[in-house]
């Protein structure tokens, strides 16, 4: 995770990392919050797991962070603003020479590997909406860019002028794209899970199917 981009973020409960190994520092429990996340809760997340984990003290985490909170806070925002700027470079990375079709593959399965990697943060994050709605705000705000970005290039290739109707069915497959990956994270109600290689070629022909028909 970017130290540089995690210091330049205004977090509520987060204080400012001014010098590099302060920075360093916030990178390397970011890093280390995504990993434990993997196989725990964000309520079995311990702030001495944290630290443990970091080889630091618990002093120096509340030197930076008000408590768990305001961490995962921080958390949120650096795994959005990473994956913004990565999306400012990848969904430029055209012409798509499969058309709609291997479009729409490249997203759905763009969008499984994210959900691969941060799926611990997801899922605490969906969690945490449960008591307080506002902590889905960073990742919900993710969503919406990510369609700012694909609408006009799903658009530019359904091979027709496009109408109303045809931006608002894809809206509405990004929804459900986006409803799936979060309801397999959360709940993995079956018979298919985010990390079945069928996953991805699945969706992406319901959703290609959704916006053709």
């Amino acid at each position: 995770m970017d130290a540089t981009l995690v210091a330049g973020l205004d977090i509520p409960g987060m204080r400012p990392a001014r010098q590099k190994r302060s920075r360093e520092l916030v990178g390397d429990l970011l890093r280390a919050g995504l990993e434990l996340l993997k196989d725990r809760d964000f309520d079995r997340l311990s702030i001495a797991d944290l630290c443990a984990a970091t080889g630091i003290t618990v002093g120096s985490f509340y030197a930076r962070f008000d408590g768990k909170e305001s961490y995962l806070q921080a958390l949120q925002r650096a795994v959005v603003a990473e994956t913004e700027r990565a999306m400012e470079r990848d969904y430029r990375a055209g012409p798509w020479p499969r058309g709609l079709a291997g479009f729409i593959d490249w997203v759905v399965s763009a969008a499984a590997t994210w959900n691969r990697r941060y799926e611990g943060l997801i899922r605490a994050s969906l969690r945490q909406a449960g008591r307080d709605p506002s902590a889905w705000t960073p990742l919900r705000d993710l969503g919406r860019t990510r369609v700012a970005h694909a609408l006009p290039i799903a658009l530019s290739l359904l091979g027709r002028p496009p109408t109303q109707a045809d931006e608002d069915t894809i809206r509405f497959a990004f929804q459900i794209l986006s409803g799936t990956m979060n309801n397999m994270v959360l709940i993995n109600p079956g018979p298919f899970s985010i990390h079945d290689e069928t996953t991805p070629r699945m969706l992406s022909r319901a959703l290609l199917k959704l916006i053709e028909d």
